[in-house]
This record gives C-alpha cells, structure tokens and sequence, in this order.
C-alpha cells in the first residue's frame, strides 16, 4: 500500500525524540537497570503525588470522535501526537492538546513517530480498526481500542493471535464496565451457582442510538474540505460520500460498521463471557423489523441494520455446562416479562435476564442490580421468586475491582501488570457479536464452526463475508 510520503506534521509542533522502551524491554531488563538514567525520582519534582515527565505514557491517537473521550480518561500522561482524516471536525480536540502533532493518515504518523510513542489509541469506525492494530502491534506498542476490536471474524482472528505472539503489550479494550463493582458482583452471584446451571440468557439493548433501515442515498455530497473520502473508506467496498455515513451514522451500514450488536454486545458479554464459556456456539440465526414505503410496500435495506433485532446463538454442552440459548434483543424489543417478577417492578430499559435450573437473575446490562433503589439489595441481581432467596447471602468480593478504567490500562503499560479486558478478550467476544451480525445481514440459520471458520450450511456467499477480501491496494 502506497504511503503519503509528502505528509508533515503542522507546523511549530517538532519535539525532541527518544527510543520507545517496550514492557518486555522493561521486565526483562529490570528496574533497577532503567529507572536511574531515564526517571527524575517524582519525590524530588514535588513528592509522592507528582508524576515526573519521563514517567509519562506517551500516546498516539487516531481517530478524534470516540477518541477525545478515551483521551479524557488519560489526562495524566503526555499526547504526542494525533490523526483524524476531517481535521475542520475535529478542531476542538487539536485546541486541547496543541503539542501534539497532527496527522490525516495514520501510516504516515506512525512512520515519523514511532520512536516518539509507546501507546496508541484507537477509534476509528470499525472497518479500519484491523489496519492501524496490526501497525501498531508491529511496531510494538501498547494498545487501546474501541469496540468491537474488528469489523469481521477473520480479522477478529488474525489480531488476536498476533497478540497472542506479543504477550508483553498492555491491552485494553473499551469496555469501560469491565472492572467495575457492579459487573463484578453480576459475575460473582453467578458463580455461587445460586440458581443452578445456566440453560438460557435473554440480552435487551436500547440501543440503536442512530437511524437504521436506511437505504444507499441515490446522489453523492461534496466531503468535508479537505477531507481525504478515499482514505476513509479504506479496505471496504468504495462508494461516494454522503453525510449518512460521516460523521456520525456509519454504525448500521454493514460495510462500515457492526451494527447495535457489533456496537453494544462487549459492554455486557465481559460480565460472563469466560464463565459461561460463549467462544463456540454451533447455530446462530437472527432477524430484523421490516421498513415499508407505503401500503403493503416493504422497502429491502440489504445494506443497513433493520430498527429493531433479534439474534439467538444455540451452544452445545461445554465441559460440565448444559446446553444453552443465548437471545439478544435491541431497538426496544425486550424478552417476556418473567411470572415472577413483582407487578410493581419494571424490566429495566436494558438488562439480563440469566435462567438456571433453580431460579433466575435480572441485572443490568452490564451488571449489578436495578432494582436497588426498591429495597432489592443483592449487589448483583434481583434473584427471582424472591420468597425462595430472601435469605440468600451475598457472595464475598472475590474478583478485583477498578475503578479508573484508563487507568488499569496505563498502569499496565508502565508495570506489566494485568487490564480488566484485553484486546485478546476483547477479539473473542467481538467473534460472537459479528456472528450474530453476520446472521442478521444474511437473514439466514448459520451453522457454524468455529474451529475452520466456516458456515457450514451455506455457500460462498455467506462464508465470504466471515473474513471479506479489502479493496485493492488496502491489503494487508
């Protein structure tokens, strides 16, 4: 792929430059080694609380519309350097951090700063995300990434397994709930087995956020002034650019985005993704609301998300796990209200319902209880019939518990120690969420099987959308 050889960095922004120091380097080495001739003892600067400048993780940023908020969470460390492809858009970010350098093309980036970054961050829509992990794994740098981690499952495989080959990299994917009391407890009162084993987990989302069932707009629009469209649309399959797509509503088109379970699905399956063992279902089938242009006229959106979904992944046995169904709902749809629930209680606008042998679990979609503020005082769940666990105790706090999501990443790119969901998690789950994707965009039962990465059932036509060739001149 041809670089912008002739980009530059805005003016007046030019920095001196270091080595970028991996976490292997800095383990293997030790501390002793590197601290004395790299570090300023913080006590010396201004005591215990004060960081001294070579202390700080030095990050990259590319893509500034998700991107400024994971910025705000690592306001403690130094932005070096960031690329958004619409930089009339994204005006107020360059404002924020006016050392950092500023880029449109984030291979030319990456090229003049690797010596200068040790993190990147990444928040770009979904199609482009496999591109710049697979730079940044390269060039060894530790990695934030939006969620899902990959537009589709062939990516989702290939950027987990050159993780896997880069243990030494601090990972974390955007699931800011990932450590946090509530869908710690969630998981904590599942693991008591308080309701017996799980044959059965309905998923209601409120999202999307965002128009759907959309149809490809019949005429083109100018981009953005210089705005370079070509860039944007990278590996997918080009077309012209119109304002449903940036810069805000490429969520639903399937070229671009992963539609509400794609978006949506990793902010809850953290919660029981290992513990319910969800890597292989054998079925996965889904369908979407239908749009009508008129009196008994349904208008297909073969391009775009449908309003509202429906998807089911079916599971075989697992070790000592029965088989289980596994059913998500979004757009507003929600599961039937559970007999038990108490008349006065509400199902939450999003939530889980877990369905065991001995009783069921209602929490909230990424953990904890929704019913708190009406005297229900388990911290992980409304357990249903109530009569029967009312005298139930509360699972002890086993699982560790974050309360700064950026900043268990940080702290593992400067320590080595573990994240509350790396990008290898984050892969996996992103593999389940774009199989019910997949089955909502073909409209058809997939039998799959996840150790060939095949549909099984179907043709060509379905299997090449598992791992889709880019556009030519965007391979990999």
């Amino acid at each position: 792929m041809s670089k912008e050889k002739n980009e530059k960095p805005d003016a007046g922004l030019s920095s001196e430059t270091r080595p970028a120091m991996s976490r292997r380097d800095f383990l293997t080495v030790g501390a002793a080694t590197l601290v004395a001739p790299m570090i300023v003892s913080s006590c010396v600067l201004g005591g215990p609380e004060h960081q001294a400048p070579s202390d700080k993780l030095r990050i990259a940023a590319v893509g500034l519309g998700m991107g400024q908020s994971y910025l705000n969470g690592c306001k403690s460390e130094q932005v070096v350097a960031l690329c958004d492809l619409d930089h009339n858009l994204r005006a107020n970010a360059f404002e924020k951090y006016p050392n950092a350098r500023r880029y449109h093309d984030y291979r030319v980036m990456f090229d003049r700063e690797a010596q200068n970054i040790d993190a990147v961050i990444v928040a770009t829509p979904d199609h482009t995300h496999t591109l710049i992990l697979m730079a940044a794994i390269e060039l060894g740098k530790h990695i934030y990434c939006a969620k899902p981690i990959t537009h589709n499952i062939g990516e989702a495989r290939r950027v987990k397994q050159a993780l896997l080959e880069n243990e030494h990299l601090a990972t974390q994917s955007s699931v800011q709930s990932s450590g946090s009391n509530k869908s710690r407890s969630t998981t904590e009162l599942l693991n008591s087995g308080v309701i017996g084993p799980i044959h059965e987990l309905h998923i209601w989302c409120d999202h999307p956020a965002y128009p759907c069932s959309l149809v490809r707009p019949a005429k083109s629009q100018r981009p953005p002034r210089g705005m370079d469209w070509d860039q944007w649309i990278g590996p997918a399959p080009y077309r012209p650019y119109h304002s449903f797509y940036h810069p805000l509503f490429w969520r639903p088109w399937w070229d671009f985005g992963s539609g509400t379970v794609g978006d949506m699905a990793c902010h809850t399956l953290h919660v029981y993704f290992k513990e319910l063992q969800l890597g292989m279902p054998s079925v996965v089938y889904g369908n979407g609301t239908i749009r009508h242009n008129g009196w008994f006229k349904p208008l297909p959106t073969p391009e775009c998300q449908s309003q509202a979904n429906m998807i089911t992944w079916k599971y075989p046995s697992r070790g000592d796990l029965p088989p289980m169904n596994v059913h998500w709902y979004d757009g507003g749809l929600k599961p039937h209200r559970p007999m038990e629930l108490d008349n006065s209680l509400n199902l939450p606008s999003a939530g889980l319902m877990f369905v065991g042998e001995s009783g069921k679990i209602i929490s909230g979609y990424s953990g904890g209880n929704p019913f708190k503020e009406y005297g229900r005082t388990h911290e992980g769940g409304l357990l249903l019939p109530e009569d029967k666990f009312q005298d139930f105790e509360e699972p002890q706090a086993t699982l560790p518990r974050t309360e700064d999501h950026y900043g268990n990443w940080i702290q593992a790119c400067k320590t080595g120690s573990d994240t509350d969901c790396p990008i290898v998690l984050g892969c996996e789950m992103t593999e389940m969420a774009l199989l019910g994707a997949l089955a909502l965009r073909t409209n058809q039962l997939l039998e799959w099987d996840a150790e060939t990465m095949q549909v099984t059932n179907r043709g060509d036509d379905v299997n090449i959308l598992v791992d889709p060739p880019y556009r030519t001149g965007w391979e990999i």
